[in-house]
């Protein structure tokens, strides 16, 4: 589900004034990406948001956080779990998934994708990254059940060094009781001397105790 940005004219999203008291920052450096609340079935007046907090203080990258709120996202009483991600946007952050999926008829999950890129001035080219995961709350924290990261790189100078793999989003087998599997379909394509040698191929990965 699609989220906001802070307002103009003074106005900012509760969600971000959250954040901001949370990690000690000023609103005006997080970035609401995306809300997502939880399935009618769970009956749960909570709700997720993805926010980034880009203030230079973790060596000048943007940070990306996953968080579980108590309340809707319009009007969010505290933030419950938190979950730093691997995969920031730095830039316009375009892409940014959040929602709320069945893995089972007893099961759900915080489902996210992110993407960011960067230029290597030193490879002389630029570089994305797509991160996929799902997330479920235990207590007090966030457990990540599966996650799948993406990545392209792509040279101006020296195109031997390209290589990329975009893969779909991420297709859940939907089990009754338990979860069953989660599958992405990804397109690869490396150099092969000058010429792309270029694959297609599934990963599949199957419930197993607690996670996939």
């Amino acid at each position: 589900q699609a989220g906001g940005k802070k307002g103009t004219g003074g106005s900012v999203h509760p969600v971000v004034r959250l954040a901001a008291e949370a990690f000690g920052g000023n609103a005006r450096d997080i970035a609401l990406l995306a809300v997502a609340n939880p399935l009618d079935r769970e009956n749960h007046a909570g709700s997720a948001a993805l926010v980034r907090l880009d203030d230079g203080r973790d060596g000048g990258l943007p940070t990306c956080y996953l968080l579980e709120l108590a309340g809707k996202a319009f009007g969010p009483g505290k933030i419950e779990v938190q979950q730093r991600m691997s995969v920031c946007p730095a830039g316009a952050p375009k892409g940014s998934v959040l929602a709320r999926v069945a893995l089972s008829g007893r099961h759900e999950a915080w489902q996210v994708k992110l993407e960011s890129a960067r230029y290597d001035s030193k490879a002389g080219g630029g570089e994305t990254a797509i991160f996929w995961g799902l997330f479920a709350r235990n207590g007090s924290e966030f457990k990540s059940l599966w996650e799948r990261t993406s990545t392209t790189f792509k040279s101006k100078t020296d195109v031997g060094m390209n290589q990329s793999e975009v893969c779909s989003a991420p297709q859940i087998g939907v089990g009754a009781q338990d979860p069953e599997t989660v599958s992405v379909t990804c397109d690869s394509e490396t150099m092969a001397g000058k010429l792309p040698k270029r694959a297609r191929l599934t990963f599949k990965s199957s419930w197993a105790g607690d996670r996939y």
